[in-house]
């Protein structure tokens, strides 16, 4: 187990799958709470794998 240093976005995935899906959320510019819950469920299935495995890699995590 490796412990990341208290503030170290760079070493983290999870700052790069957040990106992508605030970068997805906003090319939908929901302005209504439906579109918005609409767009969220799209923007969860727009992650792939092949994403996670490349944060992981670009991280240097478990490579």
């Amino acid at each position: 187990m490796s412990f990341l240093p208290p503030y170290s976005p760079d070493l983290s995935p999870i700052e790069l799958c957040w990106s992508k899906l605030k970068q997805f959320l906003r090319s939908k510019a929901a302005r209504t709470d439906e579109a918005l819950d609409q767009a969220m469920t799209e923007a969860v299935q727009f992650i792939t794998e092949d994403d996670a495995i490349g944060w992981f890699n670009h991280c240097g995590l478990f490579t």
